[in-house]
């Protein structure tokens, strides 16, 4: 192989690593060494006495209007279960109190809580000269279902009676299965006194730490948007305040952790938003302003509270799934139309993950198989045509004049139809599978806390061997994982230098530097991404090696000379023609 092919090759491993290091940085997967920290509300009794701050009844009466006699009373908490939640409501505000995901735990098995006391949410309408929000009012209650509403779905109501058919009823529609819920206020006979045509939804969210480290969590959160067909991103900053205001039809907004989010949707659209990231020491928190349009006396949204499957978001309809990292355009397609699907498929049939990833490994490594074949080929006419008397004697007669050695070659090159960078070609077509590898499994939902051989986190790396102390470039940990794809990459290296014999020594050194770059890069990474270039190495090797078998060199050699022949004597040809053509000019 020439030193034109082995730098080509040096300069596609080097920009396949500068996109893992990018999607590390943006999608770094959780790391097992840290203690688990849950965001979790404290005890709450079910009922409390909470009420407004201490005003006069002219104060409260001239501030709050006809709604002043709602702003003290009594705050009742209770629970109703799903097949995948646990939700509290208060009647205070007739808030969502708290949730909690069922079938979900932290590595210490506590629950995943996605909404507790350090969320808030009200909706603030314009009445007359008084604003009120909803979080100053107490509610009765009108409806709760059963302790667990099993099939179906069924409803919370709350209302503020100010006549019999003068009222705000707030519900929450709740089906027995799903992550979300559909909320609704009704404005009933009230519609013409609202000085607005919507109510303004205020949010208070902290991103709760569902996975055992913030740090590597905060890259994964973002808050994301559709408007229109378009899914933007406003991304948290630690020490600065970040603020975006749309108008127009705003479809959703999320607030999105590592693998699990929180999706306002508007029946309609939202008309209008105010996003706003502020500062943080530990996981992002943002100040939502949503204003939701009232259609007749009714303004209605969903709220989403569950995991980032990628099949699950999609089943919504709504885009949800593009708020995943899987990539830009092709490079999502091939996530999203080949990657995800056979990935599922086989899921349904096979319990352990670590053998879908193998078995994946296989499926790619035979398609990829032509352009595997293609460059090996290449490599192997290469080597051949490096070791022809003609080359031996460029090489030889100018040793001491490189840029015309490198003429030289290059036309001998021509005659002998061989293009030295053709090798390259195969790669490049095989860099779209590596972008979209390194983006599917940091999101892969499917890989969180599932075990194989010695890790319990395919999603996060393997810390089997860990001595606390930061060191540079690997950290406070080895990942063996890391450490047998680094091994493979070094034993494929050698022995494929073993059979160049015609590389240039000042080069050898140029690829033994892929499989530390390898290590340094996966050591932090998916344990699973390591397992599969693990498996993706085996696989190759054993390929390199099927293929020997299968190169006959003597006819490479004669197909060589015949090209050859076809090319001077098309050459001779060529100037034939330009001597005719200057013979019959006279």
């Amino acid at each position: 192989m020439q030193r034109q092919t082995w730098i080509g090759l040096f300069l596609i491993t080097l920009l396949m690593f500068l996109w893992t290091l990018w999607i590390a940085r943006s999608s770094a997967p959780s790391s097992p060494s840290q203690p688990d920290t849950v965001q979790t509300s404290s005890s709450f009794p079910r009922d409390t006495v909470s009420s407004a701050p201490a005003l006069d009844s002219a104060t409260r009466a001239a501030r709050f209007g006809i709604y002043a006699q709602f702003t003290q009373g009594r705050d009742s908490i209770f629970f109703v279960e799903t097949r995948s939640m646990r939700l509290g409501f208060g009647t205070r505000g007739a808030r969502l109190y708290n949730q909690n995901l069922k079938g979900f735990t932290t590595s210490s098995q506590k629950p995943i809580q996605l909404w507790d006391s350090l969320q808030q949410y009200q909706f603030i309408f314009a009445e007359g000269r008084s604003i009120v929000s909803s979080k100053e009012l107490f509610f009765s209650l009108v409806h709760a279902p059963g302790p667990l509403i099993e099939r179906g779905e069924d409803s919370v109501v709350f209302r503020l009676e100010l006549a019999k058919d003068t009222f705000i009823q707030v519900s929450y529609h709740i089906p027995a299965d799903g992550y979300h819920l559909d909320w609704k206020v009704d404005f009933r006979g009230l519609r013409e006194r609202l000085r607005n045509p919507y109510i303004l939804c205020t949010i208070q969210y902290q991103t709760p730490q569902t996975e055992p480290s913030s740090e590597l969590m905060q890259p994964h959160c973002m808050l994301y948007y559709r408007q229109g067909e378009d899914i933007e991103a406003l991304t948290p900053d630690e020490e600065e305040t970040e603020q975006k205001v749309l108008q127009g039809r705003i479809q959703w907004v999320s607030a999105k952790g590592q693998f699990f989010c929180f999706i306002l949707q508007a029946k309609s659209a939202f008309s209008g938003a105010t996003l706003t990231s502020l500062p943080y020491t530990t996981l992002p928190r943002y100040q939502l302003q949503l204003q939701l349009p009232l259609e007749g006396e009714k303004a209605q949204q969903r709220w989403y509270l569950g995991p980032t499957r990628y099949t699950l978001l999609k089943s919504y309809g709504e885009s949800y799934e593009k708020q995943l990292n899987l990539g830009w355009s092709f490079i999502r397609y091939i996530n999203t139309l080949f990657i995800i699907p056979l990935f599922n498929f086989m899921e349904k049939y096979i319990p352990s993950y670590g053998i879908i990833i193998t078995i994946l490994a296989l499926v790619v490594k035979i398609i990829l198989s032509p352009l595997t074949w293609r460059s090996y080929m290449i490599g192997v006419r290469m080597q051949i045509v490096n070791e022809l008397p003609e080359v031996k004697a460029l090489e030889e007669k100018y040793k001491d004049q490189p840029d015309k050695l490198m003429v030289e070659r290059t036309l001998l090159y021509r005659q002998l139809g061989v293009n030295p960078l053709s090798g390259c070609i195969p790669l490049l077509l095989q860099i779209p599978i590596f972008f979209a590898m390194t983006s599917f499994f940091p999101n892969a939902f499917e890989l969180r806390q599932q075990g194989f051989l010695w890790t319990r986190d395919l999603s996060s790396y393997d810390n089997l061997i860990s001595w606390g102390i930061d060191l540079p470039l690997i950290g406070d940990h080895l990942s063996l994982f890391a450490l047998l794809t680094a091994l493979s990459t070094l034993a494929f290296t050698y022995f494929t230098q073993q059979s160049q014999t015609s590389l240039d020594p000042r080069l050898r050194w140029l690829p033994y530097l892929t499989p530390v770059i390898f290590f340094i890069f996966l050591n932090d990474y998916s344990s699973a991404l390591s397992w599969y270039y693990f498996v993706l190495n085996v696989l190759t090797i054993a390929q390199t090696l099927i293929m020997k078998r299968f190169v006959d060199r003597e006819s490479l050699i004669r197909k060589l000379r015949e090209a050859q022949k076809r090319k001077q004597v098309k050459v001779q040809m060529k100037e034939e023609r330009a001597r005719m053509r200057r013979w019959l000019k006279r």
